[in-house]
């Protein structure tokens, strides 16, 4: 799973307060990782964000201590997402676009040059990260959060809606649940409707079966009846209706 690290900060100037004062937000930084099990305070992953005390794009090992990180997870980020923000890897850090972007917001950035939250919202593939401080783009993850989740729901109870209830079980076709599926249900409905009104009993295939059978498709068309046969012993066999002569 993706994760993102929110830093509250430590009260230091450049890095800490004035960030926090120019995005008016609780967070001065963030970072980027994966986990296979929710992240806890005390424990130790390798990140990969832009820091301006590291010269720019960097992985690094990160102990996030007790209370001054808050992780929100991305369960809707391209499974590379971490690989795209490697790609970056020894690019400088953007003052310059952390400035324009943010204090005065004329939204001028270097294309090439990376600030924490660009980076990250860029490998999740979110339009303008330039655009975004840490306490935007923690703002908006959560808001595609819950879309995500409510997507999700959704289709559970979509799902759990078409199975068989008080003990009825209900056919299924091929591709159940699509359109084609339905087109195949809906014509093995009128089949046996079909079958049904013509005498014969419903049948699980696409033709209806009847009872009654032409003898062939000359006489169907002429209307004659079919002539009578002769038995093994001479006997003429009369079909009803018709006298034998």
């Amino acid at each position: 799973m993706i994760y993102l690290a929110f830093y509250r900060g430590e009260g230091r100037f450049l890095s800490d307060t004035l960030v926090q004062a120019i995005t008016r937000s609780e967070f001065s930084h963030c970072e980027l990782f994966t986990s296979a099990e929710p992240p806890r305070d005390g424990e130790t992953h390798s990140c990969v964000s832009a820091v301006g005390k590291n010269g720019g794009v960097c992985e690094r090992p990160m102990y996030f201590r007790p209370g001054a990180y808050e992780f929100v997870p991305v369960p809707w980020a391209p499974q590379d997402t971490l690989e795209r923000a490697r790609r970056h890897m020894g690019k400088g850090y953007d003052y310059w676009g952390l400035l324009m972007t943010q204090l005065v917001n004329m939204r001028r950035h270097n294309p090439d040059r990376w600030f924490c939250s660009k980076l990250c919202a860029k490998a999740m593939g979110l339009a303008d990260p330039h655009t975004y401080a840490p306490g935007d783009l923690k703002r908006i993850v959560e808001e595609h959060n819950r879309t995500y989740y409510a997507a999700q729901e959704l289709v559970v109870a979509r799902k759990s809606a078409t199975r068989p209830r008080f003990g009825v079980s209900a056919p299924v076709f091929p591709g159940s649940g699509t359109f084609a599926g339905g087109l195949l249900a809906a014509r093995r409905g009128a089949a046996n409707a079909i079958s049904t009104l013509a005498g014969g009993t419903p049948s699980d295939g696409l033709r209806a079966s009847a009872p009654l059978r032409v003898a062939s498709r000359t006489q169907a068309i002429s209307g004659q009846r079919p002539r009578p046969r002769r038995g093994s012993g001479g006997s003429v066999v009369q079909f009803p209706g018709q006298i034998a002569k």
